[in-house]
């Protein structure tokens, strides 16, 4: 018999709607007329019953964190990556992630979120505070040019990623880590592979501000790259980049450098593993340090992993 059988039906039913159906604490506590934070409780308590032995080994704080990361509920990058980096460095979490992982399989129709291999002890520790969206060229200061067009503009950029050297995001066994870098053309057969090529543009007919992102991707991790000009300069808040589908499915993936004069914005950073199920690219305007919801459009585009 399956320990989720075992489970309280309270405690089974949270699970289900979190997983089978893929909601939130919030929308499950909207269905189920009860707080949020019963909602968590009610799920944490039933992890801490399929793997009764394992949990003991993790502190109850940390278990907080890995269960949240299982059951999808972390919405910030860094919350992921700083679980990501903990499970690379704890085996007693690896074995309770992956004890929880089996039992609740039945549930998690579409998958669960992976959990890492063993990082060295010392990569772990490079990896405890990662920079989302790290620049991967110096900031440019001289005044800026004459914008170009936003089709001529484009253009150029679409031919400096397929023909010019592409700065790529290598992710470390388990991800979650931009610290090193290679570069590749289209003519170079080994490193990162350029799966697609995405144009972003403005909602704003009238804005000249344009940009492009190429998809890569290595030993089954995927990562992107993405270059825009003619923004506006950073002053009391910061660009964000999205996966998008709609108001309630959309994840912030990092936050950009700052733009100065030159208007220019370049820089990489991991791809999730469900990258695949969104439609859409964002570039926004972000004022919240952690922002649950696209702020205002600065460019958007048609967003695929490629093949």
């Amino acid at each position: 018999m399956s320990r989720l059988d075992e489970l309280p039906p309270d405690q089974r039913a949270a699970l289900s709607l979190l997983l089978r159906q893929r909601k939130s604490y919030a929308e499950v506590a909207l269905l189920l007329d009860i707080p949020d934070r019963a909602v968590h409780d009610r799920a944490h308590a039933a992890l801490a019953m399929l793997a009764p032995a394992d949990a003991r080994a993790v502190p109850a704080e940390r278990r907080g964190d890995v269960g949240d990361y299982l059951l999808g509920q972390q919405s910030a990058v860094a919350d992921r990556l700083r679980t990501r980096t903990y499970l690379g460095a704890s085996e007693p979490a690896r074995a309770w992630a992956h004890a929880i992982a089996a039992e609740l399989s039945p549930l998690a129709e579409t998958g669960l979120p992976e959990i890492p291999a063993a990082v060295p002890a010392a990569e772990a520790a490079a990896d405890a505070a990662p920079t989302p969206l790290p620049p991967l060229a110096a900031e440019d200061t001289t005044p800026a040019s004459p914008p170009p067009s936003s089709r001529l503009g484009g253009a150029l950029l679409l031919a400096a990623l397929a023909a010019v050297v592409i700065v790529a995001v290598v992710l470390l066994t388990g991800g979650g880590s931009s610290k090193h870098t290679t570069t590749t053309t289209a003519a170079t057969k080994t490193g990162p592979k350029v799966t697609a090529q995405l144009a972003l543009r403005s909602p704003n007919t009238a804005s000249r501000s344009i940009g492009v992102v190429a998809v890569l991707s290595e030993k089954g991790k995927r990562a992107f790259y993405i270059e825009a000009q003619n923004l506006a300069p950073t002053h009391g808040f910061y660009y964000a980049i999205w996966l998008y589908n709609s108001p309630t499915s959309a994840e912030a993936l990092s936050r950009g450098p700052a733009v100065g004069a030159s208007g220019k914005l370049a820089g990489g950073a991991p791809l999730p593993a469900n990258a695949n199920q969104f439609r859409e690219m964002l570039l926004t305007r972000e004022t919240a340090t952690r922002p649950t919801h696209p702020g205002h459009v600065v460019l958007s585009g048609p967003f695929t992993v490629g093949s």
